[in-house]
């Protein structure tokens, strides 16, 4: 190696250690020691109060009456009840 690609090297390295120090800062805590804190004071308990997506399933406990069947044409097709 010549002494100007240790120059550039040097210069690199001085460089690239200063710019590190310059954008360091603290991150806080970790959401593990947030959660632990926090954990007698949370509102609701995620694991007992569970929403539902409003497109979810839902599953009804009776078979639908006789007027809320749809009656099917000649065709094919739903017409309605008479």
């Amino acid at each position: 190696m010549n002494v100007k690609t240790l120059r550039r090297l040097a210069a690199a390295l001085v460089f690239g250690s200063l710019a590190t120090s310059a954008i360091a800062e603290t991150l806080g805590e970790h959401p593990a020691v947030i959660v632990a804190r926090e954990w007698n004071s949370r509102g609701i308990d995620p694991n007992t109060f569970i929403v539902l997506h409003p497109s979810a399933a839902q599953f009804l406990a009776a078979a639908p009456a006789e007027k809320d069947k749809v009656a099917a044409g000649k065709d094919g097709a739903p017409r309605a009840p008479q």
